[in-house]
């Protein structure tokens, strides 16, 4: 600890820049423990709650036909509830749901927040945004009262109230249960998908059906697992960059702290110590650092896995996490820190003591210049100006210094670029998935399943019903689109085949998932619905960029058991008329591009969180490799200096050597920024067999290339005002 105290009183500049480096670099790495942090919220929900393992819309059931499905062959529990969309008297959007709350509930159990559960009829549990305990609500002239807030896992993102069965039926007038959740002895998704089969066969007998899609969560999982491990995949991948650089910076400053003493180490050798307790005295500097470094970079990196965690867990559900951490990640950043600082360290300590005492002693460079042929080569050159041909042959010489520069300020740069490449990438994504509708305005069924008749819906106005579900193609979850054949308000961009004809049970399918799954033009695709298998005749593949199904509105609405229904309603008109007797909500393009719009702006704030953190330490590692080049060339500075050079003649030497190895770094980055960009979407796109497709930040380029040259002109200034701030005769005389 003594001599860390005098190493910090030798250098606290660099000793600092080290410490705050690598703690921001070890928070970064906490952004890893997302997945768990945000998981285990879930999970320890999804255990409260008795989270479902299938969750499915039904057409009304009896006690008896519940009773059916509970004793299907590994079904271990099954319960049924009510849940329709409502709204209230002010004009807001809302669900209903009705559970059998009690002691014998064990699935989708409501958790309270505050208040208390509904024990008589009409007393109701809502989401804290819909109105205060105590209040009163009012659904269709019935008054309801608020007695608590909370609510499940699986509705959660949802404005709901919770409520008995009994009163659930009276407000809708439902007469049984129309959701269906049971848990299962095994819940691999094959074993659920045998299991839902069953389930339909066995209601089929009973006369009834599924009216939506089941929805799966095998092996425990929960309805966002996926987008929380994509999300956390590229910020993760983000994290790993900030702790390389930081390990770079670590580096460059132990070998600074260590290179300093090379004189003093000398004396201790000339005096008689052996090089192995010194080199371990030196290893010891690097890793008190680090471990310095550990005291804040640890709470910091439990601090953003739980800060992006909430920003997940909000934007995408509607629920805020407890604090929590994972400590494989903690114990994982700490042995990267403190093995990290151990092997750099090590090299340099087996460097200085392995100078030679007579060259040591005089503290003169021991390599000089011209001794390689490559800088014997370079003489031969015409380079331009004298700061040019210095700033060049420090380059050439210093090559692991330029190098480290180099790589910095590509990691750096190349962050940058990733970041706005996959925001521009997904901005592009988001234009092609709407690009073949021509709708202004989206007006669909708010409960499941096929509620209105085709007819109903008036053509001659630009407005088309159609269906809108959703199905699976070998495992993939597909998007349904049931169309008018010729329709309009839909010009699909084909890439192969052709469109789909009137009754012909023929299928567009998009072109991304094509490209990634067996299915090609021309063969039979086995299409899995709400209603069961349904076959249909490949024909065409739309670049839509999406994983989507298009085929004709009357045969999938056969195939679903509602001939001639429909849920959805596309319009030309902005604000249409729909005389429609069930309840609908409609959005306009504009409304549903400023949602998209908000979702993309928190990831985008995420990432970018991340990337100005790998930029920051990079520019700590930066000033911190060029602090030990100047350092090492401190001679040849002195005496550039007692020349006659000054300050902006130093300055321009260090300068123009910082902009050449600043150039280079930033090819390097905006070369590996796009190979970067390009395999992470494709990485996306291969694990969710859609086109993404990726866009080149171009336009960001010359911003980037113009801050990076500012950053490091800054740098050279300041270190070469470092550099002039010793003596002369000082640095010539080699004292400490």
């Amino acid at each position: 600890m003594r001599s860390l105290l005098r190493q910090f009183r030798r250098a606290p500049g660099r000793v600092i820049t080290s410490v705050l480096a690598l703690a921001l670099a070890v928070g970064a790495i906490g952004v890893l423990a997302i997945p768990t942090v945000s998981e285990g919220t879930l999970h320890q929900l999804a255990a409260e709650d008795g989270l479902a393992d299938i969750v499915v819309t039904t057409s009304p059931l009896s006690p008896d036909q519940l009773h059916r499905v509970a004793g299907i062959d590994g079904v271990t529990a099954a319960e049924g509830a009510i849940d329709r969309a409502v709204r209230l008297a002010d004009g807001r959007h809302a669900r209903l749901v009705g559970l059998d709350i009690g002691p014998d509930q064990t699935i989708n159990r409501l958790h309270l927040d505050a208040g208390a559960l509904p024990r008589q009829h009409g007393e109701v549990v809502t989401s804290a945004d819909l109105a205060p305990v105590g209040a009163q609500v009012e659904i269709g002239g019935v008054s309801l009262t608020v007695v608590g807030h909370g609510g499940t896992i699986w509705w959660s993102g949802s404005t709901a109230l919770f409520t008995d069965l009994d009163t659930a039926a009276m407000v809708t007038g439902l007469a049984g249960t129309n959701t269906l959740a049971i848990t299962a002895a095994d819940d691999d998704i094959d074993s659920l998908r045998s299991i839902a089969a069953s389930m339909r066969s066995a209601l089929t007998d009973e006369g009834a059906r599924f009216v939506d899609f089941p929805s799966f969560l095998p092996d425990g999982s929960t309805p966002i697992d996926a987008d929380i491990a994509q999300v956390s995949q590229l910020i993760g991948m983000l994290g790993v960059v900030a702790g390389i650089v930081a390990l770079v910076l670590l580096a460059s400053t132990t070998n600074t702290l260590i290179s300093e003493r090379t004189r003093e180490v000398a004396v201790m050798r000339a005096l008689g110590a052996q090089s192995r307790p010194l080199r371990r005295r030196l290893r010891a500097i690097a890793v008190v650092i680090a471990a310095a470094s550990l005291l804040i970079g640890l709470p910091l990196g439990i601090v953003i896995a739980n800060v992006i965690a909430r920003l997940v867990l909000e934007q995408f559900v509607g629920i805020t996490p407890a604090l929590a951490w994972s400590w494989p990640v903690v114990a994982g950043s700490a042995v990267f820190a403190l093995v990290g600082a151990r092997l750099v360290a090590a090299r340099a300590a087996r460097r200085v003591t392995g100078v030679a005492l007579a060259e040591a002693l005089r503290d003169r460079e021991g390599a000089p210049y011209g001794r390689r042929w490559s800088e014997r080569a370079l003489a031969h050159l015409r380079l331009g100006s004298l700061q040019t041909r210095l700033a060049t042959r420090a380059s050439l010489h210093q090559r692991a210094r330029a190098t480290a520069v180099v790589l910095q300020i590509a990691a750096a740069v190349g962050a940058v670029v990733v970041i706005i490449g996959l925001t521009m990438s997904v901005n592009r994504y988001n234009g092609s998935v709407d690009a073949p509708w021509r709708w202004e305005s989206l007006t669909r069924a708010e409960d499941p399943g096929l509620p209105f008749a085709v007819d109903t819906v008036s053509e001659a106005d630009g407005a088309e019903a159609g269906v809108w579900t959703t199905g699976e193609v070998d495992g993939w979850d597909m998007d349904v689109f049931g169309l008018r054949p010729g329709t309009e308000l839909f010009h699909p961009q084909l890439r192969d085949g052709r469109t789909i004809r009137a009754g012909s049970h023929e299928a567009l399918v998009s072109a991304g998932f094509v490209a990634r799954t067996d299915v090609r033009v021309g063969d039979e695709m086995l299409l899995e619905l709400a209603s069961g298998p349904a076959r249909y005749l490949v024909v065409g593949t739309v670049e839509d960029g999406g994983r989507s199904v298009y085929v004709d509105r009357a045969d999938v609405a056969t195939d679903l058991g509602a001939p001639g229904m429909a849920n959805t309603v596309w319009s030309a008109d902005a604000s249409p008329t729909m005389l429609l007797d069930v309840g609908t909500r409609t959005s306009t393009a504009g409304e549903l591009a400023t949602e998209d719009e908000a979702a993309r702006h928190a990831i985008v704030l995420i990432f970018g969180s991340i990337a100005g953190v790998v930029a920051g330490v990079a520019a700590l590692a930066v000033a911190s490799t060029m602090a030990v080049n100047l350092y090492e060339r401190r001679h040849a500075l002195a005496a550039m200096r007692a020349l006659g050079a000054g300050q902006r003649d130093l300055r321009k030497v260090v300068r123009r050597e910082l902009l050449g190895l600043a150039a280079l770094g930033l090819a390097l980055g905006v070369v590996g920024g796009w190979f970067g960009t390009k395999g992470i979407i494709a990485s996306f796109e291969a694990s969710n067999a859609v086109d993404i497709g990726t866009v080149f930040a171009v336009s960001a380029v010359p911003v980037i290339a113009l801050a990076t040259l500012a950053a490091v002109s800054v740098l050279a200034s300041l270190a070469v005002r470092s550099a002039s701030s010793r003596s002369i005769a000082v640095t010539l005389r080699g004292a400490a």
